[in-house]
């Protein structure tokens, strides 16, 4: 046995090494796998104070890096067909307001991990949307709206969200709004992204038209 070892010496020298290389390899693999599970985003969206219109809805971030919210896009479906419309600036409207209040009425913001930022009642964020976009008038017509909380994040440059979608239940004049999943998902791959960044720029040249037009 010990004759076979020293003859073969240099081949059982080779392999414990490449078995070391792929443990470590392995063991790499594991550590990288781990920390870009540590640092990715997760942002939460969930409705409390009930389901009614003065339910409001708590964008949560519950990732490990702080985040900046960024942006709030509303996506109400209207007759079938989803339309979009950013409602970033403020909770209340900020004319009258001085510039501090103003800018503590933001919906926009940095949020440590842990931490949760009220954006408003879900009956003001559809009405908003809808008179942004010229269809204050078609409230009935509504049967599901998606909120999507934008973000940017440390740790790399791309744009991350978590987005919520509702169905909109009308009752008399009353509208009840009953999430269709019980979580929120995640806009995390880089496709997605990317589509994201798209329809946010789409979102700001057709805000910057509607100015210009008057």
């Amino acid at each position: 046995m010990l004759d076979w070892i020293e003859s073969h010496a240099t081949l059982i020298s080779a392999g414990v090494q490449i078995v070391t290389a792929l443990v470590w390899v392995v063991y790499l693999q594991v550590f990288v796998v781990s920390f870009r599970r540590q640092r990715r985003s997760n942002i939460l969206i969930n409705r409390v104070a009930g389901n009614h219109d003065r339910g409001h809805l708590l964008v949560g971030n519950m990732g490990a890096e702080p985040i900046y919210v960024s942006a709030v896009m509303v996506e109400p479906r209207i007759g079938g067909q989803l339309r979009r419309a950013m409602v970033t600036d403020s909770l209340t409207g900020s004319d009258g307001l001085a510039e501090d209040q103003a800018v503590s009425q933001s919906r926009q913001g940095p949020l440590n991990s842990a931490e949760t930022r009220d954006i408003g009642a879900l009956g003001d964020l559809l009405d908003v949307a809808l008179a942004d976009m010229g269809c204050a008038d078609r409230m009935d017509e509504v049967d599901q709206v998606t909120i999507t909380a934008v973000a940017e994040g440390t740790f790399d440059r791309h744009l991350v969200a978590g987005q919520r979608v509702f169905g909109v239940h009308h009752d008399g004049d009353r509208r009840r709004f009953l999430p269709t999943q019980s979580q929120t998902r995640q806009i995390r791959s880089r496709r997605a992204r990317r589509a994201l960044s798209a329809r946010l720029d789409t979102a700001l040249r057709e805000e910057a038209e509607a100015v210009r037009s008057g």
